[in-house]
């Protein structure tokens, strides 16, 4: 009876894996597809998105206050390039600690400008009908127009959530941290 269940084992495992093993490159494929589809949709005008890679070395700056450096986490950027080859702007992935995880919050910036043009939220586990609020348009409209001059801080210059109070700050957080980290990589510190 051993025998048969190890070999029961056995092969289940190897189903799995093979399983495993087919569908996930399917499985990134379509994430793939899914994510450039949000980049189209935050920075409207595009219809070519160009990955921008930064390695963490780039993204690497001294923090003043601990003399150590201080890691930043947009490891990817995305350009939108309209139709006669010009940059349409950029496109970044933030994240915030929310109520329920983690927050992920795609944001698209303007080249001309620097401002942001739109935010998506990718991904979250908030709470459905409070902290889920944060995918409504009125919640994201807020940050239209901000650039990184601005606070970009529930109670500052975004509008909380009543009873999401922890999501709306994710979000803020996830934005403004990555809105940072993304703008320092794509134009080279200036």
């Amino acid at each position: 009876m051993v025998v048969v269940l190890a070999v029961i084992g056995m092969v289940s495992a190897g189903v799995l894996s093979v399983v495993y093993q087919t569908t996930s490159a399917i499985i990134e494929e379509n994430a793939a597809r899914a994510l450039e589809s949000s980049v189209l949709e935050v920075l409207p005008g595009t219809s070519t998105v160009n990955i921008i890679r930064a390695s963490r070395d780039e993204l690497g700056e001294d923090d003043q206050r601990t003399a150590k450096e201080r890691e930043q986490t947009t490891t990817l950027i995305y350009q939108g390039v309209d139709e006669q080859g010009r940059p349409v702007g950029y496109a970044f992935v933030g994240e915030g600690n929310g109520y329920g995880g983690v927050v992920r919050v795609l944001v698209g910036v303007a080249e001309a400008s620097d401002e942001i043009l739109n935010i998506k939220i990718l991904e979250h586990t908030e709470t459905p009908g409070l902290g889920s609020r944060i995918e409504n348009d009125d919640f994201r409209q807020q940050f239209a127009g901000k650039s990184t001059q601005d606070p970009i801080a529930i109670g500052s210059d975004i509008d909380n959530i009543s009873g999401a109070t922890i999501s709306a700050r994710a979000v803020a957080e996830a934005v403004r941290e990555g809105f940072q980290d993304a703008y320092a990589a794509y134009r080279g510190g200036q």
